[in-house]
């Protein structure tokens, strides 16, 4: 029952799951456009002869970090840089087109589809065991997210501002020592760490995942709990995107 405005948050997708499924696909085309265009506009303003911290550089910068349009010496080649903007602009079409199906020609609560597996993932916030389902398979794409990162570095490499050159980096799974830095992981100065620490996130999300689809809601359940679920699920996405 909604008991604040219209104007409030997603109030006016209460009860429409599928709305509020093509509201998130608009939304992430959005990110995909914004991340795209102001790639491009970075690289068609960008100087190899000035640092890049002195351009103001946001999308370049991110891209060098994990050893995009530099070499191993940390020299500027742009390679790849433009091809990973167009792929964004493109995938922002598609999603576009996601949410306006979704929004227009799909129904407004999953619910109602008649597809078996699209009702699985029908809102339901007093029913533990719906909201559990879908946290789960959330917390699967983090982990997946996590192992590719884990990957990259250790196959193509990333940006070591220690030696300033981009290296490969094989993560170092040491349980004792992620154990000691969860209260100083401001301080990690090991890239091996670093990797390591995404390595573990990886398993637990995926072993935490495939625990919430397989299995009943654990303790009793009340509204609190249940919109603690999606704030918990919030703030991991912003932590997963800051690692990243």
């Amino acid at each position: 029952d909604v008991t604040y405005g219209w104007w409030a948050g997603n109030a006016g997708v209460t009860n429409k799951s599928g709305k509020f499924i093509a509201a998130h696909i608009a939304h992430t085309g959005l990110i995909a456009f914004a991340a795209g265009g102001s790639t491009l506009w970075e690289l068609a303003r960008y100087n190899p002869e000035i640092p890049m911290g002195h351009q103001s550089s946001i999308f370049l910068a991110h891209l060098a970090s994990i050893g995009i349009g530099f070499d191993e010496a940390g020299a500027w080649t742009g390679a790849g840089v433009a091809s990973i903007a167009i792929v964004h602009l493109v995938l922002s079409m598609v999603y576009g087109a996601g949410g306006l199906l979704h929004s227009v020609l799909f129904v407004g609560d999953m619910q109602d589809s008649e597809v078996p597996q699209a009702r699985k993932f029908k809102l339901e916030w007093d029913n533990p065991d719906n909201q559990t389902f879908i946290l789960g398979h959330h917390l699967l794409f983090f982990g997946v997210a996590c192992i590719w990162f884990v990957e990259w570095a250790r196959i193509h490499g990333i940006y070591d501002p220690a030696i300033g050159a981009v290296r490969q980096v094989e993560y170092n799974l040491n349980l004792t020592s992620i154990w000691n830095h969860q209260f100083d992981f401001l301080a990690i100065d090991s890239l091996e760490d670093v990797l390591g620490g995404h390595a573990f996130l990886a398993f637990l999300e995926i072993t935490g995942g495939a625990f919430h689809i397989a299995t009943k809601q654990v303790g009793e359940y009340t509204k609190f709990k249940g919109a603690g679920l999606l704030s918990a699920e919030a703030i991991l996405s912003f932590s997963c995107a800051g690692l990243g």
